[in-house]
């Protein structure tokens, strides 16, 4: 009940913005244009994980670099990066195609924090961490398909 809760106030609060083509004003962060993925509080919650993965990621073991850690750091990017894409994209079909992807990310991604936790490269508390970022991005994106259902 509380998720959902969560889910219908998220959705409140991103109203249109998902849906809007235009280029708005400028931005100090990102220079003269503004796209409509910049705007989703989803998508700045993706990308806050990227950056707090490559900081839990670094402490790996050098032999995982190109192996968990790397599949671990594409997940998380695969978050964000299918936000923007499905942004971009005209039909509400395509729109929820790129979110199902995100959304897929985002599962496969608890599942190697899971995995990294009984490998005992992360923390209990950084599990739980992950946990509590991936599932608040995940009931976003569901916030974000449903409202394309409406």
């Amino acid at each position: 009940m509380e998720f959902d809760f969560q889910v219908e106030q998220w959705m409140n609060d991103l109203g249109d913005q998902f849906w809007e083509d235009q280029l708005n004003e400028p931005s100090p962060v990102y220079g003269n244009h503004v796209y409509s993925f910049e705007k989703l509080l989803v998508w700045k919650k993706s990308i806050d994980l990227v950056e707090w993965i490559y900081e839990v990621t670094s402490n790996f073991p050098s032999e995982e670099k190109f192996i968990l850690t790397s599949q671990i750091r594409r997940s998380a990017i695969s978050i964000s990066s299918n936000i923007a894409e499905g942004s971009g994209r005209r039909t509400a079909k395509d729109k929820s195609h790129f979110l199902n992807i995100s959304y897929s990310s985002a599962i496969e991604l608890l599942n190697q924090m899971i995995i990294a936790l009984r490998l005992q490269f992360i923390s209990a508390s950084q599990e739980s961490e992950a946990r509590q970022k991936i599932q608040e991005i995940t009931a976003m994106i569901y916030g974000l398909q449903k409202s394309l259902n409406n």
